[in-house]
């Protein structure tokens, strides 16, 4: 195959990793052009959005924002609908982004007849790391055979949940529950050290019962060792969960306490901690309490 990789930040780079290391010819694009030339020593091509639209087939978005996705796609200068030869099949957009962009997008595409995916995914760097990223999709029911085959290399699932913009409204769901688990996870945190609680103690007892989770897995060794290095980034998660209140907003619905999360990472962003892996908001819950 030939796969286009836009975007090679966090997530984008190892999948791009894993693409390579499949066999496929892999062109990749982003602003970074040491990430580009990292992946060109592995066998990557580096490519101008005019070849990526000529050469591959399947092209893989991982960006930061939907403006983002938009303007790569077809509202930039150098967009791939302004070059002159496309013959880009599919684009599956694993960013995440609202359902309303991703029905624009995909209308959009259309014009040109590229289909597209809405594909967002969980697991973090960690699982974009080991090609086991967990990937929920909103595409035609017929193309899913296609998107599974394109993104073995770096899924251990994937889930079509419905017609294009379904999956971004499951990546806002999973965004509420996870970031809603870390947020609870940092008290429960702070709670223990004011009462001197050994933390490693506290993972391991409670660990195996009902409070455990793929969350407490992550991020409970980060708080214990106070590692606030990235995997998922305030920043990220705050504009997912604003996401997740512009998107409620459209259907009249309330999510008090997403919106109340939502406030506690507004407030690490602009302490200047937006860098911080998300399981850093233990900080903001730590600082209200004097610790």
């Amino acid at each position: 195959m030939k796969i286009g990789c836009i975007g090679l930040g966090i997530m984008g780079k190892p999948m791009a990793k894993h693409f390579i290391n499949a066999g496929h010819d892999v062109y990749v694009y982003d602003v970074n052009e040491a990430a580009i030339n990292e992946l060109a020593q592995l066998g990557g091509h580096p490519a101008t959005m005019q070849m990526m639209a000529e050469q591959a087939e399947y092209i893989i978005t991982s960006l930061p924002s939907g403006a983002i996705v938009k303007a790569v796609l077809y509202s930039g200068e150098d967009a791939l609908m302004a070059q002159p030869t496309i013959n880009t099949k599919y684009v599956i957009d694993t960013s995440s982004i609202t359902p309303n962009e991703a029905l624009e997008i995909h209308k959009m595409l259309e014009e040109v007849n590229v289909q597209y995916c809405d594909a967002p995914v969980s697991g973090g760097e960690p699982l974009a790391i080991t090609g086991e990223l967990a990937v929920m999709i909103g595409c035609d029911a017929q193309v899913l055979g296609t998107v599974k085959t394109v993104l073995a290399p770096v899924s251990a699932s994937v889930i079509r949940v419905g017609d294009v913009g379904a999956g971004s409204v499951v990546k806002l769901a999973n965004q509420i529950i996870v970031n809603t688990n870390i947020v609870a996870l940092s008290e429960a945190v702070v709670l223990a050290k004011k009462f001197d609680i050994q933390l490693q103690d506290m993972f391991d007892a409670i660990r195996g019962g009902l409070a455990g989770s793929a969350v407490m897995e992550a991020k409970f060794p980060k708080m214990i060792a106070e590692d606030y290095a990235p995997g998922g980034t305030i920043n990220i998660n705050y504009k997912d969960l604003k996401n997740v209140m512009m998107t409620a907003d459209t259907v009249n619905l309330a999510l008090p306490v997403a919106n109340m999360v939502k406030e506690m990472y507004k407030a690490e962003v602009a302490s200047d901690h937006g860098m911080n892996d998300h399981s850093g908001v233990i900080k903001y819950i730590e600082n209200i309490n004097q610790l």
